[in-house]
């Protein structure tokens, strides 16, 4: 019988394709080294969308980054894709979960408010914007996160940032924070797994050891050993 080599050739090994959403305020565009330190690993496509928090409902987001992420995945053959974000953008990721079936592998949070954040309402008490009819910061505000779906609802692993003691790296913040938000608002009841590392809020996602770990979770679904040396 003469050889086929189609039929002893090894499976091409499908893209990973990934999509990184901002904080408030941001665009796409601050989110570039998360960008790439993948391009330079596995992933064969990586999208920055920006999202004009403030403009819309978070629903209007989700709509739109999940029709996204249902278009890039077809486009790459039916591969699921994996979700980096960082802030609120942790909470538009978890808004496009409630969505329905959309093709997401795994997602890494960085600095989510996930618990809503104490520094939003301070914020909203000195610039009280919603009394001009439009709230942005509502999705913001502590407690309203929990409409959303939780870590139950997908493979998610969160980082961020903090000092490892009560005073965090902004005194006035109760508790340990990265400066904008508190540890223990960054929890998510069901995410597979948590970690605080000594950032800012503003830059985690420039740190190569945080990309590292990133990497790592997208790829096995951990982020190693805990108690590993962090190296800035």
């Amino acid at each position: 019988m003469e050889h086929d080599p189609q039929l002893t050739a090894p499976a091409a090994n499908p893209p990973r394709v990934a999509v990184c959403f901002h904080g408030f305020l941001r665009t796409g565009a601050s989110m570039w080294w998360v960008r790439r330190a993948l391009l330079a690993d596995t992933w064969t496509r990586v999208e920055l969308p920006t999202f004009v928090y403030q403009a819309a409902p978070l629903a209007h987001h989700a709509a739109r980054a999940a029709a996204l992420i249902r278009r890039l995945s077809e486009q790459s053959g039916g591969a699921p894709v994996d979700l980096v974000t960082h802030s609120m953008g942790g909470l538009l990721a978890r808004a496009v979960l409630a969505e329905g079936a959309v093709p997401i592998h795994r997602i890494v949070m960085l600095a989510p408010p996930n618990q809503g954040a104490w520094m939003a309402d301070r914020v909203r008490r000195i610039l009280p914007v919603h009394q001009l009819g439009w709230d942005p910061l509502a999705p913001l505000l502590p407690g309203a996160p929990r409409v959303l779906p939780g870590g139950e609802a997908a493979e998610i692993g969160i980082i961020t940032g903090g000092r490892g003691d009560p005073r965090g790296l902004v005194p006035f913040l109760p508790g340990d924070n990265d400066g904008r938000v508190r540890v223990d608002e960054a929890r998510l009841d069901g995410a597979r797994e948590f970690r605080v590392v000594p950032c800012g809020h503003a830059t985690i996602m420039m740190r190569p050891a945080v990309l590292a770990m990133v990497r790592r979770f997208l790829l096995e679904g951990s982020f190693g050993p805990d108690g590993e040396d962090f190296q800035r």
